[in-house]
């Protein structure tokens, strides 16, 4: 090897190795910043008219697992969809309480249940008269509160998703510049990997919203579609469209027309509905919260304000009572007649012949709403009458299908909620733990392990010695040349 050779050979080791030292410093340094991908310098051998000249730099490969990666998105998507369920099922479960909630539908109605049987025990009772009354209006302002909050978890869940199909396009645009800088930079040679990690936090935010899978093209440019092939990217972006209602009322359907969908190009992707929509993702989540969770329950309290509307306005309970005409508790003011519209829950009221606020009269509860003139003080016939009816087993509109007294219902009603909860609850912890456990696969294989980094800078240092020495060596040399 002649003295040339030798210098060319150390001082690309130099270059190399200098390389080295800058991206494992990089590793360390970011070694806890989150989506960042270590870096490791390829080398191979220099050539030099058919001859070996040293070392190279031939780029730097960033770590990557793609089936890791994507398994641990489409886990992501999953907890995501869970997740939009779970918090909407929670706040179902909270608006109506349980027996030990104070304030909860089961203790407004066991407050009226009690108030009703202590004017029994008294009937000519003034104060207790007014008792009933003012428990009948608690538990029905309830009713029409947690009737109302139904919507709004449903309005809510539509502004929610508004805000992520506007999240998922503004991130769309954002891609479409990234790939052409990534281009940009592999076809000049650079080193693109700070722009791959951005791009794979961009691919992660979309992925929390709707899964999607990428294509690699050319340059390391990539394509974008859903799980089910819906082109979301293909060298430009594609828009999701999705129209907002921001008042929801319990009428309102996306089957019948009323709420938006999601649509891109024209192809219905709206979860639920189509066959080429996801059922994971953020948007899959509300969707389901606005068209199901929230429907369902608001379905089950409107058969619960059925079954007390229709308890005290069954025929042979109240005999001063014209057929056709409403009872104790009233459909916004009328009695029940079918077809009955969706949102009972939140128009139920009492009746007002006997509420004094709305001009009616105390004494009609003990002697009926229909009555023209008070009756007997002493009665409790009609009061015993209302008492029966309320604990009579009616066919329930609920889950189990069962007869049950008014009580039980509302029992029922929050053991349902509260056992969804239970289920969501659980396959929402089961989701997380499962990421979790991905999460920690693919940071092993790509994460930075800052030990490992310090022996590697421990033998760069010894590779930079090495060829400092040498070309030191070869300095002596040459003097000693000149020497002679």
């Amino acid at each position: 090897m002649s003295i040339s050779q030798a210098l060319a050979n150390a001082t690309s080791g130099l270059s190399a190795v200098s390389r080295q030292a800058g991206v494992t410093s990089q590793n360390i340094a970011n070694a806890l910043t989150p989506g960042y991908s270590r870096r490791d310098v390829t080398l191979a051998e220099r050539t030099l008219a058919g001859e070996g000249a040293g070392v190279r730099v031939a780029g730097i490969a960033r770590a990557e697992v793609p089936a890791l990666t994507a398994e641990r998105r489409g886990a992501q998507a999953e907890t995501a969809e869970v997740g939009a369920r779970a918090a909407a099922t929670e706040k179902i479960s909270r608006l109506l309480g349980g027996p030990e909630d104070a304030g909860s539908l089961f203790r407004r109605l066991s407050a009226f249940d009690q108030s009703l049987r202590s004017l029994a025990n008294s009937p000519d009772s003034a104060p207790a008269q007014q008792a009933v009354v003012a428990s009948a209006s608690n538990l029905l302002q309830r009713i029409n509160s947690i009737a109302n909050a139904y919507q709004e978890i449903r309005a809510g869940a539509d502004n929610d998703i508004a805000a992520a199909v506007a999240d998922v396009n503004s991130s769309l645009k954002a891609l479409e510049r990234l790939n052409d800088q990534i281009a940009s930079a592999t076809v000049a040679g650079r080193d693109a990997s700070a722009l791959l990690d951005q791009r794979d936090g961009l691919l992660d935010r979309i992925n929390q919203s709707i899964p999607v899978k990428p294509l690699i093209r050319e340059n390391g440019r990539i394509d974008l579609m859903t799980s089910e092939g819906v082109m979301l990217f293909s060298g430009t972006a594609r828009e999701i469209l999705f129209s907002n209602t921001p008042v929801i009322t319990a009428g309102m359907t996306f089957a019948g027309g009323s709420l938006s969908g999601l649509s891109v190009d024209g192809v219905d992707i709206t979860p639920g509905s189509s066959g080429r929509a996801s059922t994971a993702g953020a948007l899959a989540g509300l969707f389901a919260v606005r068209d199901n969770v929230a429907p369902q329950a608001a379905v089950e309290l409107d058969a619960f304000a059925q079954d007390l509307i229709e308890r005290f306005e069954a025929s042979g309970v109240d005999p001063t009572l014209a057929p056709g005409t409403a009872g104790l508790f009233t459909d916004n003011g009328a009695a029940l007649a079918p077809p009955i519209a969706a949102g009972l829950a939140s128009r139920i009221t009492l009746n007002a012949a006997v509420d004094p606020s709305q001009g009616g009269a105390l004494w009609r509860l003990r002697d009926g709403i229909g009555a023209a003139t008070p009756g007997a003080v002493g009665s409790d016939m009609l009061l015993r009458d209302l008492i029966a009816a309320f604990d009579a087993p009616r066919p329930s509109g609920l889950t189990s299908g069962r007869s049950l007294g008014a009580l039980e219902s509302a029992s029922e009603l929050g053991a349902a909620a509260a056992g969804r909860l239970t289920s969501t609850d659980a396959a929402l912890q089961s989701s997380i733990g499962f990421v979790t456990l991905i999460q920690n696969a693919e940071l092993a294989e790509t994460g930075v392990d800052t030990d490992a980094e310090l022996q590697n800078l421990l033998l760069i240092e010894q590779a930079y010695a090495a060829n400092a020495r040498l070309i030191q060596t070869v300095g002596e040399m040459i003097d000693r040349l000149m020497e002679i």
